[in-house]
This record gives structure tokens, C-alpha cells and sequence, in this order.
């Protein structure tokens, strides 16, 4: 009880932390996220690197997930160490400019390992920040702060990525890319800084201990809605992921998309999400945050079937802002679901880590395999083939929303 209030107490204050705490990362995230792949690219990258990209950085995550996991459940005080490693983590944003002062045989493997080696810790601060969410935000207000966040971060985000990449084209190669790259790690910096002002309630960080890891493997065993969440999970990742490499090298070399036009498609698919969130919200609180998760997961399917015979940047980008609308619907709420299963007791973190590990093996294998592919079959088939596998399982989905976990309810009785 005492818990409850000190948490509605400094609730506003966490909601303006966490917002501006937000948008300092989504200018740092986007001067440097849309722009990765062309920057490699640039350097020397060929298909193998770009498709790493994308993979090992989920590698990494599925190496230091448990690891990590039993540190957090053994610290006294996690959220000290969560915006310390964030610092870490923003450091990355500076090393990355670094990689044109050295031989040019190693300048696209300086980018690919920087990439990876990123996500560990940005992976660490990610998991305290959703069990933080869901201490700090009670389920009744979590649609409308998340709406909110999302909503401003992402029309942040779009002037960043449109400013980013008029930059990028208007400075000369490589001082471009080394001057916003120092800047989104100032902006890290901020970031870092907001999120170490979370008032976090004591009590709470001290719930669980590494042994009991296995102990909450153990009874998520028992829910079989959080199971069948998970699996369905590892599959629509799967078909999602792998296809993102292809869309990055099919943009630049058989569209011949420069860096503005590589922001104006991430722009366009920010309006597509800043448009659609609030009606995701209103969608998820009158039929369920299960249906409206599968909702998007069936209209992401349709894109790569779009994309398949596109032969212009202009038609691409309509398609892209139409894949916006899906993706700041899934993305959002697919949070949200994941912070309904989660039991109301200790073992938070371990849930989250489980979640974790599941979805990011799928995103190391399946850009690898995309890419081996899509050299199999072509584009257009691929393309094809992928919306046809998103839209089955996004079946999937629909089904574990409707499905009745006998332990939940037994727990509400």
C-alpha cells in the first residue's frame, strides 16, 4: 500500500522525466540509427556486413541477456546502474565517427563491431527501463503515457532524421557522418542524464535475487498465455526482421536512395506513427491491447507485398508511411501486452529477460537468413513470400488474445 502512494505521489514527476527523457534519445537514436546501414555502405560494406547490421547486435544480446539478467536481480541499487551503462552505451554514438581514421579494409568491420557491441549494454538499460515502466506507471494510465511519449519522441525524431539528412548530403564524406554522430552523443549525454532523475521507489528494486531466475522460468511454465505470446513473438520477428536488410540494400543500390532520400522514408513512416497512435490507444482500450497488437501485425504483413514490384522512391515512401501506421501500433503496444503478462509479484525482470532472449535470437538469425534468401529467390519473390508469412502469423496473435490463461484468472479470483 505504501508502495502505491509513494508511486502515484511522483507519478507526474516520472511522466516528465520519461518524456524528456525520450525525446533527448530520439534525436541522439535518429541522427545515427537511419543512417548505419548508407554510412557502411559508404565505407566498404558489402551484403554479408549490411546483413550483420542487423544480426549481431541481436547476438549480443542473446549472449549477455541471462548474464545480465543475474547482475540487475543481484544489484542494490538498479536504477544507479542502468543510467551508468546508459552513459556507456551513448559513448558508442562518438566511437562510431572515429571509424574513418583507420585502413580502409577495416572501416566497414569497425562499424559492424561497434554496432553489436552497442546493443549489450543499450539491451541492459532497455530491460531495467520496461520493468521501471512497469513500477512506475500504473496499468490504468500506461496507453496514455506511452501514446503520449511515442507521439512527440516520434515527430522529434522526424525533424532530427530530416535535418540529419540534409546534413549529411550538404558536408562532405566522411566529416558529415563524424560531426553528427559527436552530436547525437551529446544529445546521449541528456538522455543519460534524464534518466537518472527517475524517482524509483526502493523497495522495488530490491524484489528478486539471481536465484530466483530459474525459479520464474519455472512458473512462466504455468502460464500458457505468456508461452504462446512468446512463441507467436519469436515467429512474427522472425518474418519481420529478415526482411530489413533487403529493404536497405534494395533502397540504395536499385533505387539509388542518397541520405535524404534514406530520411525522407524514415520521415514518412514517423507521420505514418505519429498519426496512428492515439487511435492504437483508444483501439487497445476499447478491444484489448491483444487484439490491437495482432490488428497491426496483420496490416505490417501487407508492406513487403507492396514493396515487391515497386520501381520508385515516391511510391515506396506512400508505401512506407502506410507501414509507419502498423509499426508505431505493434511497437507500442507489443510493450504494453508484454507488461500485462508480467506477474505482480517478484520475477519481473527474469519475464522480461525471457521475452528478450526469444525475440532477439530471432532478430540475429533472421537478417542473415533473409539476406541468404533473398539471393535464393529474388526480390520480388521474397518480398512476396515474407507479407504471406507475416500475415499468417499475425493469425497467431489473434488467437493468444483470445485465449483464457486459467493461472491469471485463477489469480484475479
Amino acid at each position: 500500500m505504501k508502495k502505491n502512494l509513494e508511486v502515484y505521489k511522483h507519478l507526474k514527476y516520472n511522466i516528465k522525466m520519461n518524456m524528456i527523457n525520450g525525446l533527448a534519445w530520439a534525436i541522439g537514436f535518429n541522427m545515427v540509427n537511419p543512417f548505419i546501414g548508407i554510412y557502411a555502405i559508404k565505407l566498404g560494406a558489402d551484403d554479408f556486413q549490411v546483413s550483420l547490421l542487423n544480426s549481431l547486435p541481436a547476438l549480443m544480446v542473446v549472449i549477455g541477456v541471462i548474464p545480465v539478467t543475474y547482475l540487475i536481480n543481484s544489484l542494490k541499487n538498479v536504477h544507479k546502474f542502468a543510467y551508468i551503462v546508459l552513459y556507456i552505451a551513448r559513448a558508442f554514438y562518438f566511437l562510431l565517427a572515429l571509424a574513418p581514421f583507420f585502413d580502409k579494409e577495416f572501416q566497414p568491420w569497425i562499424v559492424v563491431i561497434l554496432v553489436g557491441v552497442m546493443n549489450l549494454p543499450s539491451m541492459a538499460v532497455g530491460m531495467c527501463w520496461q520493468s521501471f515502466m512497469s513500477e512506475l506507471i500504473p496499468h490504468e494510465y500506461r496507453s496514455k503515457v506511452f501514446a503520449d511519449r511515442n507521439f512527440w519522441t516520434t515527430i522529434v525524431a522526424t525533424i532530427t532524421v530530416l535535418v540529419t539528412g540534409w546534413l549529411l548530403d550538404n558536408i562532405v564524406f566522411p566529416i558529415n557522418y563524424q560531426v553528427i554522430f559527436t552530436i547525437a552523443f551529446i544529445f546521449g549525454l541528456i538522455e543519460s542524464y534524464y534518466f537518472s532523475r527517475f524517482y524509483v521507489v526502493e523497495s522495488d528494486l530490491e524484489e528478486a535475487n539471481p536465484a530466483n531466475f530459474y525459479e520464474a522460468f519455472k512458473n512462466m511454465l504455468e502460464s500458457k498465455k505468456f508461452i504462446y505470446f512468446n512463441i507467436t513473438s519469436f515467429i512474427y520477428y522472425f518474418t519481420w526482421i529478415m526482411a530489413w536488410p533487403i529493404f536497405t540494400v534494395y533502397k540504395v543500390n536499385f533505387l539509388h536512395a542518397n541520405n535524404a532520400w534514406m530520411s525522407i522514408f524514415t520521415i514518412v513512416s514517423s507521420i505514418g506513427s505519429i498519426l496512428a497512435f492515439y487511435k492504437w490507444a483508444d483501439l487497445s482500450n476499447k478491444k484489448g491491447t491483444g487484439f490491437t497488437v495482432a490488428l497491426s501485425a496483420l496490416l505490417l504483413g501487407f508492406i513487403p507485398l507492396m514493396w515487391a514490384t515497386t520501381k520508385s522512391l515516391y511510391v515506396g515512401a506512400v508505401f512506407d508511411f502506410l507501414g509507419g501506421i502498423a509499426v508505431g501500433g505493434y511497437n507500442m503496444l507489443l510493450l504494453n501486452w508484454l507488461l500485462e503478462l508480467l506477474p505482480p509479484t517478484s520475477g519481473k525482470m527474469s519475464y522480461i529477460a525471457v521475452f528478450t532472449l526469444i525475440t532477439q535470437i530471432a532478430a540475429f538469425i533472421a537478417p542473415m537468413f533473409g539476406m541468404w534468401l533473398y539471393t535464393q529467390i529474388g526480390y520480388v519473390v521474397f518480398m512476396i513470400l515474407t507479407g504471406i508469412l507475416r500475415i499468417a502469423v499475425s493469425i497467431l496473435y489473434f488467437l493468444v488474445a483470445r485465449y483464457k490463461d486459467e493461472v491469471k484468472e485463477a489469480e484475479t479470483k
